[in-house]
């Protein structure tokens, strides 16, 4: 998440209440469950499209993706979304680069949501003065940030941007007298998002910061060194029909924090197209909503998986649903692998999460740290076919206080691209010794049982 140390943030939150997870509903459902599956203009597929789509699923099939399919179905809000083409980004210079070539050839207009939405670089080039360039060629831009998130973001650098035409929104502001409710405080915007045109879009961990100038892989002698810049992140790029619905959330979002309107953009949006023939879901969620799709999804998948789990988590501080799901799997006989942070920028959080650690190990679950960059990227992969990349941590704040966005594709070709960079990533890491780890020292111990009783605020 970053900035997490906001403890008048966190003491509001204990005033206010805790919101509850959402029981997940009993799984597995029947394996020849009906999908709901929509098409390039976001309605249901005529019959040939479906049968095309049946055999595409039949040729990745061995026995387990109609098997996730179907849970998706049974917990899910959302369709699935055919006829997409979605590339996976890794650390800021890749996903800046892709993003900065997307809004450098925008013509129509181009909408950022962003927790944390600041200067950031790429080839040279900052981002404030490729904003400034397509509002004053006349492409509208509209920039929708968190609060929270935001609030080291130099003034200066905000209104550079609004006095050339960009037109900006604070999501739930914590200024005093401009609060919008009593849950204002605790309710962050923390989804970072890029639609351009309506034709491409970004969506996974990485923020528009400095802390994504450089790669993750360079060695920097300090921890210090590696929270100020360098984060290991993974974002997607999406082109297709899914663009659509999330360009509407957007719109959605803004409208229900009452922006300032914005310019129509410049020429007309094109009309949903097929790109490629990847299926996607989005699980987008709110703590506005009677649901929790991004919670949901990832106890249901957990529970779904026959082979394998691996997971990469910036902030891990599971609640016993979510423990439960991933013990289980390991005792039915899946290899469950999670790639967790050595460093944060908060270290509470990461004590809590190692408060897990001992009861995951002990059924089998093999534990892995990032020593050298610090570790925000939220990804999970499931049986080589399904894959998450998106902006929930498994955590309280993420799961039940945050608006959050996940992208989750069904696709083996994907699947093998992040078991790719997932084992890459664990060449790097550093494997926890359950041995080892009984035998750590009593005062990381106690530290780690004091964050685990306030993990619910972190």
């Amino acid at each position: 998440m970053g900035h997490r140390g906001w403890g008048v943030i966190g003491l509001l939150m204990t005033l206010q209440g805790c919101a509850n997870l959402a029981p997940l509903p009993p799984l597995p459902p029947p394996p020849d469950a009906s999908l709901s599956v929509v098409g390039p203009k976001g309605k249901p597929l005529p019959d040939g499209s479906r049968e095309r789509i049946e055999r595409a699923i039949e040729a990745q099939d061995d026995g387990s993706l109609r098997r996730h399919l179907a849970t998706m179905e049974a917990v899910s809000g959302s369709p699935l979304i055919t006829g997409n083409r979605v590339r996976l980004l890794v650390d800021g210079p890749a996903a800046y680069g892709a993003m900065f070539d997307a809004i450098a050839a925008a013509r129509s207009e181009v909408l950022i949501e962003m927790f944390i939405f600041e200067e950031a670089h790429h080839a040279g080039q900052d981002l404030s003065a490729l904003l400034l360039q397509k509002v004053r060629g006349g492409v509208p831009v509209g920039v929708l940030y968190d609060s929270v998130g935001s609030r080291t973001t130099p003034k200066e650098f905000l209104a550079k941007l609004a006095d050339a035409g960009v037109v900006l929104c604070e999501f739930n502001p914590i200024a005093p007298g401009r609060v919008r409710g009593k849950t204002a405080f605790s309710h962050r915007d923390h989804r970072k998002v890029v639609v351009v045109d309506g034709a491409v879009a970004f969506a996974g961990g990485i923020n528009f910061s400095g802390t994504y100038s450089s790669g993750s892989r360079k060695r920097r002698a300090r921890a210090a060194e590696a929270i100020k810049d360098g984060w290991r992140d993974t974002n997607v790029e999406v082109r297709g029909p899914a663009v659509a619905p999330m360009r509407e959330l957007f719109e959605s979002t803004w409208t229900g924090q009452r922006c300032a309107a914005r310019k129509p953009p410049a020429r007309p949006l094109p009309e949903p197209a097929a790109a490629g023939s990847t299926l996607l879901r989005l699980d987008a969620s709110s703590p506005a909503s009677t649901r929790n799709e991004t919670y949901l999804a990832a106890v249901s998948s957990l529970q779904a998986a026959q082979e394998s789990i691996d997971i990469t988590m910036a902030y891990f501080s599971p609640d016993a649903q979510i423990e439960r799901a991933l013990t289980d799997a390991a005792a039915r006989g899946v290899r469950v692998r999670l790639l967790l942070p050595g460093l944060l920028d908060f270290g509470g959080i990461l004590h809590a999460g190692r408060a897990h650690y001992a009861r995951l190990m002990a059924a089998g679950i093999e534990i892995y740290e990032e020593p050298r960059a610090l570790l925000h990227a939220k990804t999970l992969s499931i049986d080589g076919v399904l894959s998450t990349v998106g902006s929930a941590n498994w955590d309280y704040l993420s799961f039940a206080l945050n608006d959050e966005l996940n992208v989750v594709v069904v696709d083996r070709e994907f699947g093998a691209r992040m078991r790719e960079v997932f084992e890459n990533d664990l060449a790097q890491a550093v494997r926890i010794d359950p041995e080892e780890w009984k035998r750590r020292p009593l005062g990381q111990k106690l530290r780690q049982r004091f964050w685990l009783t306030w993990e619910r605020l972190l």
